[in-house]
């Protein structure tokens, strides 16, 4: 801990008029009520989205009915194949 830092924030605080000790005080609190809550949220969220299973069967089932063989060097060809548009 940086008692020195602490120390010379104590003594900057006291040397403010009174309004600017209680603005300072005020802002400071909400920056921990912030963090407070901040901390409440992660601790009770999950650490892990939600797996959407729907998503996942539909990935899965992605060339299912896919006939073979009808593209030529597909590797080579790819982009042409899936952003071409029949004219």
């Amino acid at each position: 801990m940086n008692t020195k830092l602490i120390d010379s924030i104590v003594q900057v605080v006291q040397s403010l008029p009174k309004e600017e000790q209680t603005f300072l005080i005020k802002r400071l609190n909400s920056l921990f009520t912030q963090a407070q809550q901040a901390e409440q949220i992660s601790l009770a969220s999950p650490a892990e989205e939600p797996v959407d299973q729907e998503g996942w069967e539909v990935w899965r089932s992605l060339g299912d009915d896919a006939v073979p063989g009808r593209l030529e060097n597909p590797s080579m060809n790819h982009d042409r194949y899936l952003y071409s548009r029949d004219q």
